[in-house]
């Protein structure tokens, strides 16, 4: 009985393995590059984005249509993680949700155990991207104490991890899932990410076991 089992685990692993070596081989840098290059600078309105980081930015952005038009700053700073985004505070309080303007916040502070978005490799960045454009689906949908209410869930770890696992799992759901896969992965076992920081993300955002069983679960 136990032989089975064991064989049973080895090969659902090697097809889990299989899978992602065939998602790897597929994914193509330079045909997207040449797509974004491309692609219409009207798709792309009201984005202020860094040259660096414009073609994962870009294609990322290519899977949420919801965003064309909208309002989106791209600013690097001192922050205490990768990047984050959110609503400016003025559009926030003086504008409908549909008219919101965003900022996502890129950390430019080289340190030690911290990741910043320029040593991540282009298929997680996209992922990276991804998440935070998730984000800003969400507050599209919630009114003023509705998103109030999302912050103040960011002072209790237990809400703040089923908030961003929602988010992680919208990511998906938008085909991102393999991309969003890779930055868990290169954040668990390719980065010099601080052990701390390690734990921190797998309590807070689906691990790269879970991605990789929900992608397979949807037939992606």
């Amino acid at each position: 009985m136990m032989t089975r089992i064991l064989l049973f685990l080895f090969i659902q692993s090697s097809l889990v393995a299989s899978s992602q070596t065939d998602v790897q081989q597929s994914f193509d840098s330079l045909a997207i590059c040449e797509q974004v290059d491309a692609s219409s600078d009207s798709l792309f309105k009201n984005k202020l984005i860094p040259s660096t980081y414009q073609y994962a930015v870009k294609h990322a952005l290519s899977y949420f249509p919801e965003l064309d038009g909208k309002h989106i700053k791209f600013k690097e700073t001192k922050i205490s993680t990768t990047l984050n985004a959110r609503p400016t505070l003025g559009s926030l309080l003086f504008r409908s949700k549909n008219n919101r303007r965003y900022v996502v916040r890129i950390n430019n502070t080289e340190k030690d155990s911290m990741v910043t978005v320029n040593e991540v490799p282009f298929q997680a960045q996209i992922g990276l991207f991804g998440h935070e454009f998730c984000h800003f689906i969400d507050y599209q949908e919630r009114d003023l104490f509705q998103v109030v209410k999302r912050l103040f869930d960011y002072t209790s770890i237990k809400k703040k991890a089923n908030f961003e696992k929602e988010i992680d799992h919208m990511t998906i759901e938008r085909g991102l899932g393999w991309e969003l896969y890779e930055w868990s992965i290169f954040i668990q076992a390719k980065s010099d990410a601080s052990e701390k920081y390690k734990a921190f993300k797998r309590e807070i955002y689906l691990e790269p076991s879970e991605i990789v069983e929900i992608i397979s679960n949807k037939g992606n």
